[in-house]
């Protein structure tokens, strides 16, 4: 993948420096959530940001799971998308849980982590990844541009934590409480 000459050229775009790294690092040392007294350390120990920034030139928005601890969100939007985008006036918050970094030519990176809901009482672990992907796609056939605005973002991972931790909480592999979800 690195020998690609479109892989260089979106990487070194991406003008990721020091102080993207210094952003991280504080990110990086908020705790889990409020509750919890891990931190979010695994993102940079476990190479959780370097990996997904690395596939940035070919998948412009990358949502990891995290169990327990939450879900990553990073992503790039292209120039000809952030001129429009909620993230063009954002400056990185790590107490908000979030790095932004502006690319050389107008595009934007984005780091963002979120907390997992708690789950009341844990029954099968079957099938919550499965739905939480299906809460998250079907936002995203209503609403295709919800990337690129801060706030329809969480409420997208929102959405699709609430459909997986209805799916522990169901002794089926896929909740029938889904349908009901908002």
């Amino acid at each position: 993948m690195m020998d690609l000459p479109t892989w260089w050229s979106v990487i070194d775009d991406l003008n990721l420096g020091s102080a993207f790294r210094i952003e991280l690092e504080q990110l990086s040392r908020r705790p889990v959530s409020a509750e919890s007294g891990k931190t979010l350390s695994f993102l940079l120990d476990q190479g959780f940001v370097q990996k997904a920034v690395h596939l940035l030139p070919f998948f412009q928005h990358i949502v990891i799971k995290c169990g327990d601890v939450g879900a990553l969100v990073v992503m790039r939007i292209a120039p000809e998308d952030a001129t429009k985008s909620g993230w063009k006036d954002e400056r990185s918050n790590p107490m908000r849980r979030f790095v932004v970094a502006a690319g050389k030519t107008g595009s934007i990176v984005v780091v963002q982590h979120f907390p997992a809901i708690p789950v009341q009482s844990l029954i099968n672990v079957t099938g919550a990844g499965d739905s939480f992907v299906g809460g998250l796609l079907a936002t995203l056939a209503e609403i295709p541009s919800v990337f690129c605005h801060p706030k329809s973002l969480e409420e997208a991972i929102l959405n699709a934590q609430k459909a997986a931790v209805a799916t522990l909480q169901s002794r089926s592999a896929v909740s029938p409480l889904l349908s009901k979800l908002d």
